[in-house]
């Protein structure tokens, strides 16, 4: 029987998972940003959202006006597949991570929109999808947003724990 793999799983779910050493992570955002912070075991990540590497927004907007559920899913789908890209840049593969510890996540969206939960359902499904149950079950709590950079619908800040440094 074959070890389970998550870089195998992300590549057989076909996901186009960011590079993020070039350009580094956070340049249009402002100096002074570092893509993870790590301590021990415990690795956090920098607030990511639903961009691709050259800027371009997926569903940017009021969700529950300007963008739909299904359309801040996606969002927070895609911000999960971003956020794969910063765990290789932190800890080199999605396979040195050991477990999912904390997804706190943004939902820019009217003060009726009540479905936040819904919303961040995109981003923690991936990490089942790509995890499993075991390493990508995750705490996590969503919050809404009067105001996210850039006007986007969806941003993650995400805590993980890796694998020893050897």
């Amino acid at each position: 029987m074959t070890a389970f793999s998550a870089e195998r799983r992300a590549a057989e779910l076909g996901l186009a998972i960011p590079d993020y050493t070039n350009p580094p992570y956070g340049g249009r955002y402002g100096a002074g940003l570092k893509a993870f912070h790590r301590t021990g075991d415990l690795v956090e990540l920098s607030g990511i959202t639903p961009e691709t590497r050259s800027g371009d927004q997926i569903h940017p907007g009021v969700v529950g006006t300007e963008v739909t559920l299904a359309e801040a899913q996606e969002a927070a789908r895609q911000t999960a597949i971003n956020s794969l890209g910063l765990i290789r840049l932190a800890v080199g593969s999605l396979d040195a991570v050991v477990g999912l510890s904390r997804a706190l996540c943004f939902v820019l969206c009217t003060p009726e929109f009540d479905r936040l939960n819904e919303v961040s359902n995109g981003a923690t499904q991936l990490y089942l999808d790509v995890f499993g149950t075991e390493i990508g079950a995750v705490g996590r709590a969503s919050i809404g947003a009067t105001s996210l950079t850039r006007r986007n619908s969806f941003e993650l800040w995400l805590s993980f724990e890796a694998r020893p440094l050897t």
